[in-house]
């Protein structure tokens, strides 16, 4: 019997019966092997059967979907997250480019997410994507980045600034280093909002609180390292906000 082998992690029953059903109606080359509710059957039910897919919720009765993962290192199947309302993983799966589905559950987005999963066998890239994933959602407090090589992991303070470059951004970091990324400045801005220290101060910028030295009338923005950004009009009044004595 062939079909990609498929095995669901979700302790939610309504959750449960949406995905089977939606996956026999729409998804014929999804064969579901099983279904575990916690962790300790979730590991047991991978062990036995050596999936090509789980579709695995992150939070669960006795765990999380990343403690599961930690007994599969180096990870050997394609993963669907799911979610419900931690607003923190929602936008690091966006911003990470991670598959994953929302609850409550769309049939919609299942299909989509189903046709998105890679082809051919997992590689070091995926896995490194999904380590990466793993360590951003376990340590919020860090900004990791990945690229085609793997991941870097920022504590927020040596970031000075981010200045957008057409299709790409450039990352300005305490040491005068500077790193460039294949994002626009827009996926940075909705990454970085739960990061209290960053603010968008111009069509081009964002810019690390901590790091400002002094702001002319002219609307540049003096930063640490003899870097310098500007602030437009609109982000003017907010931007302030911030220097105001109580």
């Amino acid at each position: 019997m062939t079909g990609i082998k498929t095995i669901i992690v979700e302790d939610n029953k309504i959750d449960q019966r949406l995905l089977t059903h939606a996956l026999e109606k729409y998804c014929d080359d999804i064969r579901v092997l099983g279904i575990a509710e916690n962790k300790e059957d979730a590991i047991n039910l991978i062990e036995e059967n050596s999936p090509d897919l789980v579709i695995l919720d992150v939070e669960l009765p006795d765990g999380t979907g990343f403690d599961i993962l930690n007994f599969f290192i180096p990870v050997t199947f394609k993963i669907i997250f799911v979610t419900g309302h931690m607003e923190y993983a929602y936008k690091a799966f966006k911003f990470q480019a991670i598959d994953f589905l929302l609850k409550p559950l769309d049939v919609k987005e299942l299909i989509k997410a189903i046709k998105a999963i890679p082809k051919g066998e997992v590689d070091d890239h995926y896995r490194s994507k999904i380590e990466g994933f793993r360590r951003q959602i376990l340590d919020p407090d860090k900004i990791l980045l990945m690229d085609s090589n793997g991941f870097l992991v920022l504590d927020p303070s040596e970031i000075i600034q981010i200045e957008a470059n057409g299709n790409y951004t450039d990352i300005y970091l305490v040491g005068n280093r500077k790193l460039t990324y294949c994002k626009i400045l827009r996926e940075f801005e909705e990454f970085l909002k739960l990061h209290k220290n960053f603010i968008r101060t111009h069509r081009s910028f964002i810019v690390n609180l901590d790091h400002v030295k002094s702001f002319s009338r002219q609307g540049v923005i003096k930063m640490t390292e003899d870097h310098a950004a500007h602030c437009g009009d609109s982000f003017k009044e907010e931007f302030l906000s911030y220097f105001k004595q109580p």
